[in-house]
C-alpha cells in the first residue's frame, strides 16, 4: 500500500514543467497575436494612403481643363517642376490642402500637366507624392496617367 501512494498527484518538476510549457504557448499565442494587430493596422494605413492617393488624382482629372498646361517638357524638366522641396500641396489620410496650412500633414505632392504628343485632345499628368512615412529608398512616388480636357 505505501508504494501505491507514492503514485498518486503530481511532483514540483512535473508542474513546473507543465506551468513553463503552458507559459510559453501563451506567449508565442500572444506574440503571434500582437504581430497580427500590427500587421492589420499597417494594412489599414496603406490602404487609406491608397485611397486618398485614388482621390487626388481624380480630382486633379475632374478638373484637368481648369490647370495650367505645360508644354515642351522632358524627364528633366518634370523634375525640375516636381522637387521635393517645392511641392506646393500637402496631404495626408482625410486631408489635403495647400503648404502651410496643415500642420500634422506627413505627405507632399505637385503635379505637371501636358499635351499627350500622339492624340489631340488628351493630356499627360505626372503627379508626384512624398510621405514621411514611406522608406528612406523610395522618397516619392510618380503617377503618370492619361486625361481628356472634354
Amino acid at each position: 500500500m505505501k508504494n501505491l501512494s507514492n503514485k498518486r498527484g503530481q511532483s514540483v518538476i512535473e508542474s513546473l514543467v507543465a506551468l513553463g510549457l503552458i507559459t510559453f504557448v501563451g506567449l508565442v499565442f500572444f506574440g503571434g497575436f500582437a504581430q497580427l494587430r500590427k500587421t492589420s493596422a499597417d494594412s489599414l494605413m496603406d490602404s487609406a494612403m491608397d485611397r486618398q492617393i485614388a482621390d487626388i488624382a481624380e480630382n486633379i482629372k475632374a478638373g484637368v481643363q481648369k490647370y495650367q498646361v505645360n508644354f515642351n517638357l522632358d524627364k528633366a524638366s518634370v523634375d525640375y517642376y516636381l522637387k521635393l522641396e517645392n511641392l506646393p500641396m500637402v496631404w495626408d489620410v482625410g486631408v489635403v490642402a495647400e503648404k502651410g496650412q496643415c500642420d500634422r500633414c506627413q505627405g507632399s505632392y505637385g503635379y505637371v500637366i501636358q499635351p499627350f504628343d500622339k492624340y489631340r485632345g488628351l493630356y499627360l499628368v505626372t503627379l508626384r507624392l512624398a510621405h514621411k512615412s514611406w522608406p528612406a529608398e523610395e522618397p516619392y512616388r510618380d503617377y503618370t496617367f492619361v486625361v481628356s480636357a472634354k
